[in-house]
């Protein structure tokens, strides 16, 4: 996993250069030229999931879209459903209709994810360096490369998030269905308005014992479940949702910020409504995650995956707000950890060196 840990200084690096330093031009600061970092920061962790030929469903994506028709022609048996994920369909033939190769079709949604994450984290992180950390640490980065339907859905909500915070419930409602085309669960955003509410008040302990007593009762509720994915068009059935469960690894990690924001109530938390909703997504992140403990890893885990961003942005407030002394213990303890579970989670639990394989920059070039 030697590429990762490149991936992971070199990223870092750009950030702090954007956050700590601002450069200037003919003796004037020059937003453009910091900014500029940025987009640099976009372009380096885009090309390197961008020119992957294999990793998690990379290689079935891109046989898809080979074998798809081009527009118009798909028109001619195309399905409008939500499971079916019309918008993601509808703009793959339109890509293949304009000549972009399989290579250009899985470069552009990595630019489209990585431009929203970053550009999210960079907007309303209080320590952009240790939010890009996080992202690239704690799976949220290479969760692009395994699930490109539903990174294109959650990029596009990521863009919604202004209009969520300045109650434009019209035009965040019509950008999340609108996502919802490329991937239907990301409807779960609709209960974003709802977590508006102060963490550890009566919301929160209802969303937590709602996810406990749905993950010791999921065999007997699981046709609910099954009935929910129905209306979305998805064909599961009951053995779908029962299986070997995400990694406790996974929900402990989830559980950082939650836990947190419990032991710093005093400090943490407050009337900010942009605070209150982030640090209650960290809750809805985590509950799903030991939902998942109970069920499978592969739906319960990409389903809490929705919120996998929000961590990011929450323990560095976390931090901000605590004593120096406090904040400096730890925030080297965040990191080593941080640093272990990635080993952990690209070394041990699987093997990122064998399952990723990318052509150089000069390889796509020649396509």
């Amino acid at each position: 996993m030697g590429e990762l840990w490149i991936v992971l200084a070199v990223s870092c690096g750009l950030a702090f250069l954007s956050e700590k330093y601002t450069f200037a031009w003919n003796g004037r600061p020059s937003k453009v030229l910091n900014y500029g970092i940025v987009v640099l920061l976009i372009a380096y962790l885009s090309l390197f999931a961008g020119l992957r030929t294999s990793y998690n469903d990379t290689s079935a994506y891109i046989s898809g879209y080979k074998a798809m028709s081009a527009f118009p022609a798909i028109l001619t048996d195309f399905s409008w459903e939500l499971g079916d994920n019309p918008g993601f369909t509808l703009l793959n033939s339109m890509m293949k209709a304009a000549g972009f190769s399989a290579q250009t079709f899985v470069l552009t949604y990595s630019i489209l994810f990585v431009a929203a994450a970053v550009s999210f984290l960079k907007k309303y992180s209080s320590s952009f360096t240790l939010s890009i950390f996080l992202f690239v640490c704690a799976y949220g980065y290479l969760f692009s490369m395994a699930a490109i339907k539903q990174c294109a859905s959650i990029a596009i909500g990521l863009i919604a998030t202004p209009y969520l915070l300045k109650k434009k419930w019209i035009s965040y409602v019509l950008i999340i269905f609108f996502a919802a085309t490329f991937h239907p669960y990301i409807l779960l955003f609709l209960l974003m308005p709802l977590l508006r509410f102060k963490p550890w008040t009566g919301g929160t302990w209802i969303l937590l014992l709602t996810a406990v007593g749905a993950g010791l009762f999921l065999p007997r509720i699981i046709g609910t479940v099954v009935d929910a994915a129905a209306l979305l068009g998805d064909g599961y059935d009951a053995t779908k949702f029962i299986g070997e469960g995400v990694n406790i690894f996974r929900v402990l990690v989830a559980s950082v910020s939650v836990l947190l924001t419990l032991v710093f109530r005093r400090l943490v938390i407050g009337n900010d409504t942009q605070d209150n909703i982030f640090i209650n997504c960290c809750f809805l992140y985590a509950s799903i995650m030991f939902v998942g403990l109970f069920g499978t890893a592969n739906y319960f885990g990409r389903l809490a995956n929705y919120f996998v961003l929000f961590p990011a942005i929450v323990l560095p407030m976390i931090l901000k707000k605590l004593p120096i002394r406090d904040r400096h213990f730890l925030s080297t303890a965040m990191v080593v950890c941080y640093l272990i579970y990635f080993y952990y989670g690209n070394a041990i639990s699987e093997n990122f060196s064998q399952e990723f394989s990318r052509m150089t920059i000069w390889d796509y070039l020649r396509l």
